[in-house]
């Protein structure tokens, strides 16, 4: 019996494991901006984001750019305005910041109560393509897990018997 309950512990363990980035971002209530730096069609550096507001919202938002080069004073460098849909929590946006911005080194967004978080000129460009998600890499725990749960209950596999061949 003690045996069993161990192997559930430790299914229990794998299964809150998996699903902890997710309980981790807390549920915020309120609007949230993900930016990411990016080239678009013209060569040009470029700010795009994602602006999503709780379930419900409606009205007009204003989100503007800031620029600055030693990460304490900001200057606005642009806005963008949304019309706020009853139904819709997600839009997205875009900032050229390759026109009028050459000479600022870090890029936030901002409006609505909520921040960006701070993205370097060196973030946007051409990219090589990263590892998978962390969340993935789970499942190469999983054969170790496997292993853990069958030494824990007891099963006996049997091995192999090596003949040597002289």
């Amino acid at each position: 019996m003690r045996r069993l309950s161990f192997a559930v512990l430790l299914g229990l363990m794998l299964a809150m494991a998996t699903v902890a980035p997710t309980l981790a971002s807390g549920g915020s209530q309120g609007p949230h901006i993900a930016v990411w730096g990016t080239i678009n069609s013209q060569s040009h550096d470029q700010i795009d984001g994602t602006f999503t507001v709780p379930t419900g919202s409606q009205g007009g938002v204003w989100l503007a750019l800031y620029g600055s080069n030693n990460g304490s004073s900001w200057n606005e460098l642009g806005q963008t305005f949304f019309k706020i849909v009853k139904g819709q929590t997600s839009y997205g946006f875009s900032f050229d910041i390759d026109s009028d911005s050459h000479h600022y080194k870090s890029f936030k967004v901002g409006g609505d109560g909520a921040e960006s978080r701070k993205v370097d000129r060196d973030e946007c460009g051409y990219r090589v393509p990263e590892a998978p998600s962390s969340s993935l890499l789970i499942f190469g725990a999983l054969p170790a897990v496997g292993l853990l749960a069958i030494k824990a209950t007891g099963i006996r596999l049997p091995r192999p018997h090596l003949h040597r061949i002289g």
